[in-house]
């Protein structure tokens, strides 16, 4: 039966660092996916990008193409082993906010649980200005509150489409990543035990 843990949350949130932590220390094994690589793999193979922050600039339907290819080589996967999938609720592009699982592609998928990785605005602004790895536009922390709450909303979409439960995981700078790991470990060790 296939088993898929979505991990979801906003740039800068520190969602890949807690789930790279999280996954040396559960005893659970699941293979780690990142729709975004999955993704890019296929904006590359199609000559359509060079970089993977361009991807968020392609047009709805070549996005939604590639989204629905990666979804399918995710659900292929986890037929024969756990996935944890690294993915954003909702993508910011120039004309607006474009789900990142839409219907088809939360369908394909099917995740058990959707786990979303929070922090305070400021704290997530702050590391989004640390970070000179990675080309984000700027905003402000209305703008980075409103993309949470979308997150938010679109995790009770994909539930409904999946039957997922969901789970908020809060990660602050006074000691929140230590607590966030182990939630994240608490999951995935009580997790892969529905799958066996």
């Amino acid at each position: 039966m296939p088993f898929v843990v979505v991990i979801t949350g906003i740039p800068g949130v520190g969602k890949s660092t807690i789930t790279r932590i999280a996954m040396k220390r559960a005893s659970a094994k699941f293979r780690l996916l990142n729709f975004g690589d999955l993704m890019f793999e296929e904006a590359v193979k199609a000559g359509l990008v060079n970089h993977r922050d361009e991807m968020r600039k392609l047009d709805l339907t070549t996005q939604k193409l590639l989204q629905l290819k990666a979804a399918r080589k995710i659900a292929e996967i986890a037929e024969k082993e756990p996935v944890l999938l690294d993915t954003h609720c909702t993508v910011k592009t120039p004309l607006g906010y474009l789900l990142g699982l839409p219907e088809d592609v939360v369908k394909t998928i099917n995740p058990n649980f959707v786990v979303i990785i929070e922090a305070f605005p400021s704290e997530i602004l702050g590391r989004r200005l640390r970070d000179l790895k990675r080309d984000r536009d700027v905003e402000t922390e209305e703008q980075i509150k409103r993309h949470q709450d979308l997150n938010r909303a679109a995790a009770i979409v994909y539930a409904m489409y999946s039957n997922a439960l969901i789970k908020i995981i809060e990660n602050h700078e006074d000691k929140g990543l230590e607590e966030a790991v182990e939630e994240l470990v608490k999951i995935l060790n009580l997790a892969v035990r529905e799958y066996d």
